[in-house]
């Protein structure tokens, strides 16, 4: 019965392919094992999501950068350390937990829930900070796709300014097109675009995560699978990878943090 529950929930967190509802669905399937006294099932979440991660560097263009119009990139350089800066200054004066704060900037000036999933086992995250991180992301992109398009409207933006308003304050990519979509078809290309600008800030994001755990842990122990993930970055850049084959693994690497989220929701108390 276990076994079943698991294989359906786990299969509607794969086809929904949200982070906060693969979460979710497994903090579901833990309950339920406690209700109905099921034998638990043992698989370690935080594996997936290194294995999202690495797959994840092969999915990476850098010459995408050369996409994204020279206005735009210092505006997002700009944007993401700012909110970051910002972030971790708000966390230090309201003392939330310091991988929280960690996880929440990251989710909130990157990507959301990829950045805060590929985060989260660089830093050794609890269960309880990634839930909540993940959650409070989700609500901010649901609120932002009822809300911005309003905005839009009553603001008067062109299709580029809400296509960068869109891309530089709504987190998921797929809630950026979304939202952008409801704009204008011209929107979705500026905010593709400039998305894609906030995105790759997820290779320092990942780098400087490791450097700053060694140098907060005397126990830390390198991520090795960071190596593996920039040499994925470097192959698939110096071999030009077909662009089929990026999109094939960039659906395998989100189906591995839906599976790792799954069981890391699993083992939420």
């Amino acid at each position: 019965m276990a076994i079943a529950f698991f294989i359906v929930l786990l299969v509607s967190a794969l086809f929904l392919q949200q982070a906060a509802l693969s979460l979710f669905l497994g903090i579901l399937l833990s309950y339920l094992n406690n209700k109905l006294s099921l034998s638990p099932i043992s698989v370690n979440g935080s594996l997936f999501l290194k294995a999202g991660i690495i797959c994840l560097g092969g999915t990476i263009s850098l010459k995408s950068l050369g996409t994204i119009s020279i206005d735009y990139i210092p505006l997002v350089s700009i944007y993401v350390i700012a909110i970051m800066t910002i972030g971790i200054l708000i966390g230090r004066a309201i003392k939330l937990p310091k991988n929280l704060t960690l996880l929440l900037v990251s989710g909130t000036a990157i990507c959301g829930g990829t950045a805060i999933a590929s985060l989260a086992p660089i830093i050794k995250a609890k269960s309880e900070d990634l839930v909540a991180s993940i959650s409070l992301v989700f609500l901010l992109n649901a609120i932002a796709i009822i809300l911005f398009p309003y905005i839009g409207e009553f603001y008067e933006m062109t299709d580029a300014e809400f296509g960068v308003f869109s891309a530089l304050t709504i987190h998921d990519t797929a809630s950026v097109v979304g939202t952008a979509s409801l704009y204008s078809d011209e929107s979705v290309t500026y905010a593709s675009i400039t998305k894609l600008g906030r995105t790759l800030w997820i290779v320092p994001l990942l780098i400087g995560a490791s450097i700053y755990s060694k140098s907060e842990n005397k126990e830390y122990e390198f991520p090795y699978f960071i190596l593996v993930f920039i040499a994925f970055v470097v192959l698939g850049n110096a071999f030009n990878v077909d662009g089929e084959i990026k999109s094939y693994m960039k659906y395998i690497s989100i189906s591995l943090f839906q599976i790792g989220l799954f069981m890391i929701g699993y083992k939420f108390q």
